[in-house]
């Protein structure tokens, strides 16, 4: 019995020997077997020792967050050692260091190398239609990226990006939300009251006076029909609307929603990966993953995350477009001064400023209609989106706005500056200062303490605009290239002009182009395929901007909708106390102020920005400029413009005599509106406007010069062309002018 019990004592400690020479050498060739080989591979000894058993290599979690060097990485999964490199291995360029291991931002449970058991408790949303490989899906974000002290939970404000984020306009869609359902009459105020998701601003701080609302309300749905199942399951009372506008909302819009999956064809991911991740354009994957097809659409190129993302990643969405202060601490912002800006030689700013040549002339691949366009000088000097834009700018600065111009912090005078100063600049005083922190990333190196940078409309230091040998300079992020920027002040005979310095954005003048789509009539109700409709681009009209001041326009012809019930039948427009107003066939609406709902007027910044500004007669004697449409101008020769009119040259509406305007105008020569816009203060010129803007075009024949001393005071100047001496100096130069 004793040499039974010795025996197997030596057997139990030859056993326990062996477990810990294969846990020392990592030769894991039982687990391989057992979860690795199927059922019949293990039945089949001879074949499957021919097999090579993939060898199970690790990972030690040992890092620590780099601003909190007591907290560990592995303490987030209580994980020290992870083995999901056994079957991904070859992944590329892991987004954070190696350390971090993968289920801090991934979950699931790293120690197996059984795939299911491994992708059992993966972080993902499985609405998203893209499988569990995204743990950013806004849904699910608090359990990846919005952990405590990773991208969430710091004291700093501006670091926590899960929160701002969702509060950001590409999330909520609070200005397209609002946009569309005040023209179409579904609320009555201009400002937002709905979003894709309900969510208040709970932080203690809503800046009203820069357009910011305390709370949204989830988008009502329009009808029972249109709830998803997983919300009436969840959710007692779900709001319906019975209104079109929130059904083409949820049905188009919502695609371009940050945590929406893509339209078909598009490849792009969801939440903090929409664009911190990479896709190709035809969604195949370039990496080393041996896991990860390499022939199947729908996957990032690299598992590899941007810190700033790509141009080419803003356009897959943007395809028609060409600081908070530390603490309550707040620090001092002064114009340049001579001792820090040194004084430019104009010749060099000229050299900066040269014409853009025929080779930056691009033909934009997202234009599929006519034409060729300029580059903005911007880009063609090889500057990214986020040159000029903030990360406030884009990720949201933790405050619900309606409006996009209410969540851009930059201007074109945050750089260039104006007319009658040079841009304002505030001192970096303290390493923990956010122009620091954010420019590490920056290819051009971070900024340090008594660096002087630019500060943007909200007072906040830029990050890569400064003065660097006393002269303002822009540093490209991603380049490290250093850009010379022009200043206004240095060019006064361009931007003399009392009456543009104080009336139009910069861009007014610059933006040379807009797009333009030739017509959009929605359909509710049909199985039919979209129609697509090409893109064609033109001189931008002018009407009066949020800001106050005179801003291009974004000339759209009149939407109309119809709609279809399930036979195909036109369905009726009740009115409020449920009568008849008609039929949803190209339907014209009317907002709640009483003009065209239908009809478009939306002022915007362009990104079609050129030195050489547009010509004065294309403002001045324009009609189509001012909104009036297209058609001979006939000015009267009262000098008050009441007599003045434009014949139309589409005669379509005023045959029909459904109007006796072009069909493209947006307001009338009396100053009547004939298009409605959603943005609040904006508006279309008034007569008063209009008169005084041709006035003007009846001097530029002889005072052709933006220095014409005639524009230095415009009233004297007009009282000058009243006079006898102005009208023989007026005949003698037409006498003597070529026949």
């Amino acid at each position: 019995m004793l040499k039974f019990f010795k025996g197997l004592a030596v057997f139990f400690l030859a056993f326990t020997g062996v477990c810990s020479v294969f846990a020392q050498e990592k030769d894991w060739t039982f687990w391989q077997e057992r979860f690795l080989q199927s059922p019949s591979s293990q039945s089949s000894s001879n074949s499957s020792a021919s097999k090579a058993v993939p060898h199970i290599k690790e990972v030690r979690v040992t890092a620590t967050l780099p601003d909190y060097p007591g907290v560990k990485v592995s303490g987030y999964r209580n994980r020290e050692v992870e083995r999901c490199i056994t079957c991904h291995d070859g992944i590329a360029s892991p987004s954070h260091p190696p350390e971090f291991g993968c289920s801090v931002c991934h979950g699931g449970e790293p120690e197996s190398v059984d795939k299911d058991q491994a992708h059992a408790t993966l972080i993902y949303d499985p609405k998203a239609g893209t499988g569990k490989r995204n743990p950013s899906s806004l849904s699910v974000v608090e359990q990846s990226c919005g952990q405590l002290y990773c991208h969430a939970g710091h004291t700093d404000e501006d670091r926590n990006h899960v929160t701002r984020v969702k509060k950001s306009m590409m999330n909520t869609m609070a200005g397209v939300i609002s946009g569309l359902r005040y023209q179409w009459a579904g609320q009555s105020r201009k400002t937002a009251r709905y979003g894709t998701l309900s969510i208040a601003d709970t932080d203690g701080s809503v800046p009203t006076d820069h357009g910011a609302l305390k709370e949204l309300e989830r988008l009502p749905f329009f009808s029972s029909a249109t709830i998803p199942q997983s919300v009436l399951e969840t959710e007692v009372s779900v709001p319906v609307s019975r209104h079109p506008a929130d059904h083409l909302l949820r049905k188009t819009c919502f695609q371009c929603h940050l945590d929406s999956p893509p339209a078909k064809g598009q490849y792009r991911s969801q939440g903090c990966a929409t664009c911190h991740f990479e896709y190709s354009s035809t969604g195949l994957y370039e990496g080393n993953d041996p896991t990860i097809s390499r022939t199947e659409p729908g996957h990032a190129r690299f598992h590899k995350i941007r810190a700033i993302p790509a141009r080419t990643t803003c356009v897959q969405c943007h395809r028609a477009f060409d600081l908070q202060t530390l603490g309550n601490e707040t620090h001092p912002v002064e114009p340049i001064k001579p001792s820090i800006l040194k004084e430019i030689k104009s010749e060099t700013l000229e050299d900066a400023m040269v014409e853009v040549p025929d080779e930056l002339v691009e033909e934009f691949s997202f234009f599929t209609g006519k034409g060729q366009a300029l580059k903005d000088v911007h880009t063609a000097r090889g500057m990214d989106c986020t040159d000029c834009h903030t990360q406030l700018d884009i990720m949201g600065d933790g405050n619900l706005y309606s409006k996009q111009h209410e969540a851009v912090e930059i201007r074109c005078e945050t750089c260039h500056g104006d007319s009658l100063a040079y841009p304002s600049i505030s001192q970096i005083t303290e390493p923990d200062d956010a122009a620091i922190r954010v420019s590490k990333h920056y290819k051009g190196g971070a900024n340090k303490v008594e660096d002087w940078m630019a500060v943007s409309s909200r007072n906040r230091k830029m990050t890569n605009v400064k003065v660097q040998n006393g002269r303002m300079v822009a540093i490209g992020k991603q380049s490290g290239k250093v850009h010379e920027i022009p200043l206004v002040k240095d060019f006064l005979a361009a931007h003399s002009i009392p009456q543009h310095q104080s009336r139009l954005e910069c861009s007014a003048c610059h933006a040379r182009w807009v797009v333009r789509c030739p017509g959009c009539h929605q359909t509710i109700g049909q199985d039919q395929a979209p129609v697509s409709h090409s893109l064609d681009i033109g001189e931008p009209a002018l009407m009066i901007g949020p800001r106050g001041k005179v801003a291009p326009m974004l000339t759209q012809p009149e939407r109309h909708l119809t709609v279809l019930d399930e036979r195909k039948n036109l369905i009726p427009v009740l009115g409020q106390m449920g009568e008849e107003r008609g039929r949803y066939r190209q339907w014209a609406f009317t907002n709640p102020h009483g003009t065209s709902g239908s009809n478009l007027a939306y002022a915007l910044n362009p990104h079609s920005i050129q030195k050489q500004t547009r010509s004065c007669t294309s403002c001045h004697l324009s009609p189509e400029t001012l909104g009036l449409g297209e058609g001979d101008l006939k000015i009267g020769k009262d000098s008050t413009g009441k007599n003045d009119f434009v014949d139309p040259l589409n005669r379509t509406d005023k045959v029909m005599k459904a109007s006796q305007f072009d069909p493209q105008a947006k307001v009338s020569m009396r100053g009547e509106p004939l298009a409605g816009t959603h943005q609040p203060k904006a508006r279309t010129f008034n007569q008063e406007e209009i008169t005084r803007i041709l006035r003007v075009g009846n001097c530029i024949p002889c005072h052709d010069r933006y220095d014409d001393p005639v524009y230095k005071d415009i009233n004297q100047s007009y009282a000058f062309a009243r006079t006898m001496d102005h009208r023989r100096l007026r005949e003698n130069i037409l006498r003597q002018s070529p026949e």
